[in-house]
């Protein structure tokens, strides 16, 4: 392994276990801001230090977005907006071990989303080990049992969350559509126009609560800072480097320890796992790494004209992910 692929082991680790740490820490703002005045603040702080180390890394000339500030919004707003207010609105309504749980889902979804974009079937094995992951998430939402999440157990907080988890997939997809863009102006824009499109949609779902007083934001000060610096400027960053330098499909793997920083972390603030936790967690966990092993297998048994040719049809960010 070179050292660019060490650190970008390095930075997917990094983001992994910031983002385990996130859904905990989340949760205990939540009796003093909502969920989307939660995602606000922390993206309001988080783009000012995006924008000062642009500035400073690059020239102030680097904050002006360019032709491609349509885009860079959508991308943006998919991305950070849709993501980001999605997963804290499934957090309000689910344990933050469960949110994880679903947020580990990532690869799986990478793949059939690459499936799309690039027209390449994944192998007949890909869709078995997927199927098992689901029944995995099942088992802790059911404590064991898989049938309870038919009686409507699921609540909202899952399905939010696996929206945004796709909303983020479709983001991390899409840098290769700005090859011309460094990765740190691509996530300083990405994140800037997309916090504009957070405070809109916050505007609009919060216009007749109550207006969050300063005693609310400083009591919930070191959870906005945390998830502002933390989880956002390092996270993203190391996040972005990873998927840029390893590829998508295997820089999302490192999502997969997400939750288990995050029942570590909940087991250690005193919940106690239960049998079918702990059991759904490991079946989850070993079929979505059964699912990378699969396409890595894939990949090498692939000859290198069709390679080649796949490379060649497909567009612009598929080729960016998987060089």
């Amino acid at each position: 392994m070179t050292r660019t692929h060490s650190l970008a082991a390095v930075g997917g680790l990094a983001t992994a276990l910031t983002w385990g740490g996130m859904f905990t820490i989340a949760k205990t703002a939540f009796p003093h801001l909502g969920p989307f005045q939660l995602t606000a603040a922390r993206f309001i702080l988080a783009t000012i230090v995006f924008m000062v180390i642009l500035a400073l890394k690059e020239g102030p000339r680097a904050l002006i977005p360019g032709r491609r500030a349509g885009s860079l919004w959508l991308v943006g707003t998919i991305g950070f907006a849709g993501f980001n207010m999605l997963m804290y609105a499934g957090l309000a309504y689910s344990a933050p071990q469960t949110i994880s749980l679903v947020m580990a889902t990532l690869p799986m979804v990478t793949l059939f989303i690459m499936w799309a974009r690039t027209r390449k079937r994944p192998a007949g094995l890909v869709f078995l080990f997927s199927a098992i992951a689901l029944v995995g998430v099942t088992l802790v939402l059911g404590n064991g049992n898989p049938a309870a999440v038919l009686h409507g157990s699921l609540g909202l907080g899952v399905p939010l969350t696996f929206a945004g988890v796709i909303a983020w997939v479709i983001y991390t997809t899409s840098r290769g559509s700005f090859c011309e863009l460094s990765l740190l102006r691509f996530t300083t824009h990405t994140c800037l126009l997309g916090t504009g499109s957070i405070l809109v949609l916050t505007t609009l779902m919060t216009w007749n609560e109550p207006p969050i007083s300063g005693g609310d934001v400083g009591a919930v000060l070191w959870q906005i800072v945390y998830m502002a610096l933390p989880a956002t400027v390092l996270a993203v960053l190391t996040w972005n480097y990873a998927v840029a330098t390893l590829g998508a499909s295997n820089g999302v793997l490192f999502i997969n320890l997400v939750p288990i920083t995050a029942f570590t972390i909940e087991a250690i603030r005193g919940h106690q796992p239960t049998g079918g936790e702990i059991a759904g967690v490991a079946l989850t966990l070993a079929a979505l790494l059964a699912v990378n092993l699969v396409t890595r297998r894939q990949a090498k048994a692939t000859p290198r004209i069709e390679v080649a040719q796949a490379r060649s049809d497909a567009p612009r960010e598929y080729k960016a992910s998987a060089s």
